[in-house]
């Protein structure tokens, strides 16, 4: 082999080996190679503080967006959205930030993106999945990353799991699931996001069903209540114990939220909007004799790593772009085993916030459209872009053709538009408040 050859099979092998490494970190000297060559094709302000950016790179054929805002200013802050407000609902990004604004007076939603990967089937959030202090899901996916918003505004990323237990004056009853049943002996709290009822029928999907099948009335009320009777039957929490209960006062995650018990049966029970169902299946009953209806008791949950703030929203994503500053892409300390999806060009969402705290980036990059001339990036040079947007932490949200950005109730990310943009499970929100003074004092800073 001559020497020519033996130096390039030489940084040949260097290369590949630094591509299987457990994780990528690169410093800000690596960075302006990569974000260099970049045309700006629209740079605008949306809101006071809240600026909207997309470029296009001409040597890597990227297509980038990104919203970067101010959190100093009080009137901007952050919410989850849920799909359908339901716990398996999935609704487009744009769909959820436009109920969001007819709901909810007083504020508008600047900016969205989309945030958690869900279960396929379920169609569950993956991760803890907190939306205005109720939780929605608590179990964290391998060792993925999670974000937290604090009651106090202040915004943490780390590998978040999520303990909860129910207190009483006699004692502690561990909670296993959130609105979920993994087996019949689980301890499982339901909330509002979880449907009507527990167990959950769909009478009105049954209705439409045989309404289309069947002609004659009788037949179709016949065919409903046998269906029903069936379901009813078949379902999970047939016949377990429930206890309904209401908050005492505004829930909150990572804190203690006492509650009280409003019903105590074995049937189809409602889920109340400012309350929940605690389900205790098939299993032993802790306790169950000593609770009784007019009974108060406390939904406890506590996150670990310890956060001090009370919890108001939560979304998961994986795995860790930034940290402290640096690219480091923790793939393999999460959990994930393909390195395709961290190397490969794909379409993504990412999340960074600044070392103080007082900046969000919200990025999303368009997936590869050869025909236009698009390419997807790689897990390693989103951070890199992060980084060089200013971002101090950052994580990954689900992309491909996920992979949504909406300003001002306009789909920017894919620029095919709403009607080519995906339904997804959970959405990140920037919202501006109306009649808040701008001389009000900011969020403390960490």
């Amino acid at each position: 082999m001559r020497i020519g050859a033996r130096i390039h099979f030489f940084l040949l092998c260097i290369l590949l080996l630094s591509a299987s490494a457990t994780h990528f970190s690169l410093r800000a000297f690596d960075i302006h190679a990569t974000i260099a060559g970049s045309n700006t094709i629209e740079s605008r302000q949306i809101g006071n503080g809240v600026l909207y950016e997309s470029e296009y790179f001409t040597k890597t054929k990227w297509t980038i967006h990104t919203v970067i805002a101010d959190l100093s200013n009080p009137t901007l802050t952050l919410r989850i959205g849920k799909g359908l407000d339901n716990i398996s609902g999935l609704e487009r990004v744009c769909s959820i930030a436009h109920r969001y604004d007819s709901l909810h007076s007083g504020e508008s939603v600047l900016a969205a993106v989309n945030a958690n990967f869900w279960r396929a089937g379920t169609n569950h959030p993956m991760g803890p999945t907190v939306i205005d202090g109720v939780v929605l899901s608590d179990k964290q996916h391998r060792n993925w990353s999670s974000l937290a918003i604090g009651n106090d505004d202040q915004i943490y990323i780390s590998n978040y799991s999520m303990n909860a237990q129910i207190v009483t004056r006699f004692g502690a009853i561990p909670v296993d699931r959130f609105n979920y049943r993994s087996d019949s002996g689980a301890v499982v709290v339901y909330t509002s996001y979880f449907g009507s009822s527990i167990p959950f029928i769909d009478t009105v999907g049954i209705f439409l069903a045989s309404s289309d099948t069947l002609t004659d009335d009788s037949e179709i009320q016949f065919d409903v209540a046998s269906t029903i009777d069936s379901l009813r039957s078949l379902n999970i929490e047939s016949g377990t114990l429930k206890i309904q209960f209401v908050y005492l006062k505004h829930p909150l995650a990572n804190t203690i939220t006492p509650c009280r018990i409003t019903q105590i049966d074995t049937g189809i029970v409602s889920i109340p909007k400012n309350g929940g169902i605690l389900s205790f299946g098939r299993g032993p009953f802790p306790l169950f004799f000593s609770l009784f209806v007019g009974d108060t008791f406390s939904l406890s949950t506590r996150l670990s790593p310890v956060v001090t703030s009370p919890v108001k929203y939560m979304a998961s994503g994986t795995p860790r772009l930034v940290r402290n500053g640096n690219v480091s892409v923790e793939w393999r300390e999460e959990g994930l085993t393909k390195q395709r999806f961290v190397l490969g060009a794909y379409g993504r969402t990412g999340i960074g916030i600044s070392k103080d705290g007082k900046k969000i980036i919200f990025l999303s990059a368009e997936a590869t459209n050869r025909r236009k001339g698009k390419r997807g990036l790689s897990l390693p040079d989103m951070a890199k872009l992060l980084v060089g947007k200013g971002a101090y932490q950052a994580i990954n949200f689900d992309g491909g053709s996920s992979a949504t950005l909406v300003v001002q109730n306009e789909t920017v990310a894919p620029t095919s538009g709403t009607r080519f943009s995906r339904k997804i499970s959970t959405a990140l929100m920037l919202v501006t408040k109306e009649g808040v003074s701008q001389g009000q004092a900011s969020r403390p800073t960490r």
